[in-house]
């Protein structure tokens, strides 16, 4: 079984737990799906996105803001990663991954809590960033991971450039003496509006 076919399963499990019907259901499913030939773009780009960083990706690895989970699952189900921690300050999110995490991999751990709050007691080689920093100022988040991150450490970002956010995650950079190994456009999609490219940067102590 497939990664995303375990995740629709539990998620049927969870609604119909939590006293959700088949009214409910076909509600929720028909607003999404009459909504994608709009997000269809935005979706593949993300898509791209995450498939770009499982590959970059080794050693103990942190996945900032993780949402869903899937990106920390597939990172952790990679030989060359050790341990992949995902954070998330969603209570219902986190519980939701824990179901799964005894059924995908052990490799996975989730985190509930707000990333620049949490002392983590450890260093990481990776620490991912997806589609997440455009909805803030990114110098907080990235001056946090620049405390977790170990020598010869990568911070990967894989976002839109909303507001500005590749310049000024370059210029992060920059000011703290990290090297940009990577810098592409994976395309362009209507998101929070307007068209914005996508992007991955991978930067380096």
């Amino acid at each position: 079984m497939s990664l995303l076919q375990l995740y629709h399963d539990e998620a049927i499990k969870v609604f119909y737990e939590k006293g959700g019907d088949e009214e409910d259901l076909y509600w929720l499913v028909s607003s999404i799906l009459i909504r994608y030939p709009e997000h269809r773009d935005e979706l593949e780009v993300r898509k791209r996105l995450m498939d770009l960083i499982v590959q970059e990706v080794d050693g103990k690895v942190l996945d900032a803001g993780c949402g869903l989970g899937i990106l920390t699952f597939r990172m952790a189900l990679k030989d060359e990663v050790k341990k992949a921690v995902g954070i998330d300050n969603s209570c219902e999110l986190i519980n939701f991954c824990n179901r799964l995490r005894n059924r995908i991999t052990k490799k996975a751990e989730f985190l509930h809590g707000d990333f620049l709050e949490v002392e983590f007691g450890e260093k990481f080689n990776c620490i991912v960033f997806l589609y997440m920093l455009h909805d803030y100022e990114p110098e907080p988040f990235l001056e946090k991971a620049l405390k977790i991150l170990k020598q010869e450490g990568r911070i990967i970002i894989g976002d839109f450039d909303i507001k500005g956010l590749r310049e000024k995650v370059k210029a992060f950079a920059q000011e703290n003496g990290l090297k940009i190994v990577k810098d592409i456009t994976i395309g362009k999609a209507k998101t929070h509006g307007d068209i914005h490219e996508g992007f991955l940067i991978t930067a380096r102590r």
